[in-house]
């Protein structure tokens, strides 16, 4: 995997798998994500799990970095994120992502959906004998949705983001319906892939989805965004109710369950209930534009 494209991240993966080996507290790590996948490229992160050998110095890493990860390269900024995972951005803004746990606990890698990548190119020290039957243990890819019950969950989680969002924007709340519109963007990425036999990234659905997903398809979710403003949130939500409503109704036909006849009536019926207000949005934004306009503009 190793080129000038990944130079960067494969220099500092070297580093931190001999801080990992030198610190005889680390009892075993695995690296995981897009490089180990045979994937990686000049805008990959270097992400791993570490486990430490007991409670207390897993604690430590968890409230304080480890003296290794503030050595390794110089990072510009190290910081915990939400997840509880320490982030070190390095120079060329190369992200490292480290986990701390437990040595005690490495079977919590059992639980997780599938492994995306070859053990012996995830696992990166096992001093123990622990980790690597716990990572072998998991399916390569992640389970896919496979029934028509499931397949219609994933439908159905898409109109619950749909309605939430096309309700708050009602009330005026333009960042919440925005902050919704990703959800629903998500949902209908998943779909697609169902839709169009392209699962493969199944965890990631954005992932080289211009790559995986049709063109049209690829083009109609572009429109699923939008400014963080009514006219414009409302298009967006239109548009992605479009696209929502033609993949459920390819999905029902391919599945064989009900297509959203009744949702998709009262979403019909919404629509033109607001169409009057609407337009004297859209009119009254276009005229504040046409006062803004420099002369000669």
């Amino acid at each position: 995997m190793s080129s000038s494209a990944t130079s960067r991240q494969d220099a500092l993966d070297a580093a931190y798998r001999a801080a990992f080996t030198a610190d005889e507290r680390v009892r075993a790590a695995l690296t995981y994500g897009s490089r180990p996948a045979g994937l990686g490229d000049a805008w990959s992160d270097v992400e791993y799990w570490v486990f430490v050998a007991d409670e207390q110095s897993a604690a430590d890493h968890l409230e304080h970095p480890p003296k290794w990860l503030c050595e390794v390269g110089d990072p510009a900024l190290l910081v915990r994120n939400e997840f509880g995972a320490w982030v070190a951005v390095h120079a060329g803004l190369v992200r490292v992502e480290v986990h701390a746990w437990p040595a005690a606990d490495v079977d919590v890698v059992r639980g997780w959906p599938a492994r995306g990548a070859p053990v012996e190119a995830m696992v990166v020290l096992d001093r123990d004998g622990t980790l690597t039957p716990a990572v072998a243990a998991l399916p390569e890819d992640p389970r896919v949705p496979g029934t028509a019950a499931e397949v219609a969950q994933v439908c159905g989680r898409f109109a619950n983001w749909w309605v939430l969002g096309h309700n708050v924007s009602g009330r005026g709340e333009w960042e919440r319906s925005q902050d919704a519109l990703a959800h629903v963007r998500r949902e209908l990425l998943w779909m697609a892939r169902l839709s169009g036999d392209a699962t493969g990234r199944w965890l990631t659905p954005s992932r080289l989805a211009e790559r995986d997903l049709a063109p049209e398809v690829v083009e109609a979710l572009g429109r699923v965004s939008a400014r963080t403003e009514p006219a414009d949130l409302a298009r967006a939500y239109d548009a992605a109710w479009a696209l929502g409503e033609r993949l459920w109704r390819a999905l029902a036909a391919m599945w064989g369950f009900d297509p959203p006849d009744r949702l998709a009536g009262w979403v019909e019926a919404e629509a033109q209930d607001r169409a009057p207000a609407r337009a004297e949005a859209t009119e009254a934004e276009l005229t504040s534009s046409r006062r803004c306009r420099p002369p000669g503009g």
